[in-house]
């Protein structure tokens, strides 16, 4: 998963290289030139995508993303279990959710291509992030529920510790 995180980012910092050069090229282009480039616009939608989508994946797995820690660290005992386990479980919901939404807008977006572009790249192109930072998603949390249940479930009781000595 530390190399999934660590190759994510990079093609987050790639895409974000993308957008800047193009953005900047469209300025000089237009301003200086008084010419455009078509794709640009498409070009860096899809590296926002790409960006935004892989970005998710080490703020995910560092534990960077937003959430309930507030609660969380305030929290003890059970009520503080409950509360991972909850955070564990919408997590391994949305990773699922993405993957199942990529899959069910797949027919369409295979089938559609870019316009500016002059050879036929289908709007897949764009969606695939979402699939592979969803995936990672759902990996990761199941991960976490295991080593989870794995803490809370496999946990002795003072009178089991002693026996155990």
């Amino acid at each position: 998963m530390d190399i999934i995180a660590k190759i994510a980012t990079a093609i987050a910092m790639i895409a974000v290289v993308v957008i800047v050069f193009f953005i900047v090229s469209e300025l000089i282009r237009r301003n200086v030139f008084n010419k455009s480039f078509r794709p640009t616009i498409e070009i860096c939608g899809i590296s926002f995508l790409w960006m935004a989508f892989m970005g998710i994946i080490p703020l995910y797995h560092s534990g960077g993303l937003m959430r309930l820690d507030f609660l969380i660290s305030r929290s003890k005992g059970t009520a503080r279990d409950i509360m991972v386990l909850l955070n564990k479980l919408f997590s391994l919901m949305l990773g699922v959710i993405m993957v199942i939404a990529f899959n069910a807008q797949y027919p369409f977006v295979s089938t559609r291509f870019y316009s500016t572009f002059a050879m036929k790249i289908p709007y897949t192109v764009q969606y695939v992030p979402m699939a592979i930072a969803g995936g990672f998603m759902a990996l990761d949390a199941l991960r976490e529920l295991i080593e989870w249940c794995a803490r809370v479930f496999g946990r002795k009781t003072e009178g089991e510790e002693a026996k155990a000595c």
